[in-house]
């Protein structure tokens, strides 16, 4: 649904700091205004906007909004912009998960980053551990979103690995003492992960034992066995993950990936997000062809210090991140067309890449 407002200019002078909202319904032209203003467009003046929902909104509430200015700006005919969920279930979701201060703190610390990995330009960030005002660059007209189902073709996915690269450059080596409080550990999300797996590995043998080959079938059971080793394992090489970059959470623009959805960002090795992406946005035949070119390109990239041989001993272990997620998946959507369509889809990539690589037979849980 489209929503609009309309409002008086706010005077040229007055450059006061927007308010926190509460949720996207209190969008107005003055609070739109000053959010511009403070982000350096000193004339603007917002006098009417037209707001529209885009993403899914589990979490979080995504607003496309185009805006109307009282006279010539350098401001944005456009914006992004962020709040917390209207829907007091999934609400309740951000703020015991985490995920609010998670986005709101990576953008936070990424933001004017050119050093880094490429995001949305950062207009105003706000919030709290129960609230989320984010509002950014829109970047519909010059970027395309990632289907999780199709999958990467060779560039985009070369555009992905060299962003990894420097996120996880930036930050590395990353201590447990260095890393940010807010972040996610593989340790301390173990026992949660551990039973999500278990609750989705009995669901897989009910409702998708038969459309998985003997062998798929194993590698995931076998996965799922040592899971509670899996998220325990030592981390002897950390530093700053996104987390979640399949390739759902990646806008492909004329400069390359663009890197968005920061709600699982933490400290974990640096392979979880690359052998979580290959292993799951890539399609399982383009994958094996190309991965040992994607992992020398990431090298490349990262520069000294993590070299090629530590590279593929950890993206081995951790090509299970994919494979663990979408088993716990399973126990943890509700089931549809739609989204058995894409766990089934998911599965069998992640099974392939632990298979290919014996991804469970590297450690001892």
């Amino acid at each position: 649904m489209v929503r609009k407002g309309c409002g008086k200019e706010l005077p040229v002078g007055d450059h006061d700091a927007p308010r926190l909202l509460d949720r996207h319904d209190d969008i107005d032209p003055e609070w739109l205004t000053r959010v511009l203003r403070a982000a350096g467009h000193r004339d603007a003046n917002v006098i009417s906007f037209e707001a529209r929902p885009i993403g899914a909104g589990n979490v979080s509430e995504t607003l496309c909004v185009d805006l109307a200015f009282a006279a010539p700006t350098s401001a944005p005919a456009s914006v992004v912009c962020k709040f917390r969920s209207s829907d007091e279930t999934s609400h309740a979701h951000g703020i015991g998960s985490g995920s609010y201060l998670r986005e709101l703190e990576s953008y936070r610390l990424l933001k004017g980053r050119d050093d880094v990995c490429r995001i949305p330009a950062v207009l105003w960030v706000d919030g709290h551990a129960e609230n989320i005002n984010l509002v950014m660059e829109d970047l519909s007209s010059t970027a395309r979103a990632g289907n999780q189902i199709d999958g990467c073709e060779l560039d985009d996915a070369r555009s992905v690995v060299a962003e990894l690269a420097k996120l996880h450059r930036s930050f590395y080596p990353m201590e447990r003492g260095e890393a940010p409080g807010w972040g996610m550990t593989m340790a301390g999300t173990a026992d949660y992960w551990s039973a999500a797996v278990d609750r989705g590995l009995a669901v897989i043998r009910r409702d998708a034992a038969d459309r998985l080959s003997g062998p798929e079938m194993d590698t995931v059971a076998a996965a799922a066995a040592s899971a509670r080793g899996w998220y325990r394992l030592p981390m002897d090489r950390g530093t700053l993950t996104h987390g979640d970059p399949r390739v759902d959470n990646i806008l492909f623009g004329p400069s390359g990936a663009v890197l968005i959805d920061w709600q699982i960002t933490g400290w974990r090795n640096p392979m979880h997000d690359v052998g979580y992406f290959l292993s799951g946005s890539v399609k399982v035949e383009s994958r094996r062809l190309s991965e040992h070119e994607l992992l020398r390109l990431y090298a490349d990239i990262f520069g000294s210090g993590y070299e090629r041989k530590l590279i593929e001993r950890d993206y081995r272990l951790q090509l299970l991140s994919g494979l663990m997620t979408t088993v716990a998946a399973y126990g943890l959507l509700a089931s549809s067309p739609e989204v058995d369509r894409l766990l089934i889809t998911l599965l069998r990539r992640n099974a392939a890449a632990a298979a290919d690589w014996d991804s469970v037979g590297a450690f001892s849980p």
